[in-house]
């Protein structure tokens, strides 16, 4: 999973490889830095959350986020419940960070 920005529609995201981290989880880790969208709560930055995420599964990394509220109206709440929607969890509390494991692909059953 190669670092660096991310876009769908008018939201980005930034990927970037977990600088603080041992040398031997780098391999296997990504950082989520940032993620924005000029046009909040219309789907933008939800539909490129999944697309990343998708992209972890793909090359089996492992997600983490350092939860913090900007000006867009989110609090750190909001966030929370925002990110574990696509499965982070709660690591750590102060700072908050989520870390999300990647996931085998769901195959759908179809009558």
């Amino acid at each position: 999973m190669t670092p660096g920005l991310r876009v769908h529609r008018q939201a980005s995201l930034r990927v970037a490889i977990a600088e603080g981290l041992p040398d031997e989880m780098r391999g296997s880790v990504r950082e989520i830095l940032s993620v924005t969208s000029e046009n909040p709560r219309k789907g933008d930055a939800t539909a490129l959350m999944w697309t990343v995420c998708a992209e972890a599964d793909k090359w089996w990394f492992t997600l983490i986020v350092q939860v913090h509220a900007f000006d867009d109206g989110m609090d750190d709440q909001m966030l929370r419940k925002w990110y574990s929607k696509f499965g982070f969890v709660e690591i750590q509390v102060e700072p908050l960070l989520m870390c999300r494991s990647p996931e085998l692909p769901r195959v759908a059953r179809i009558h």
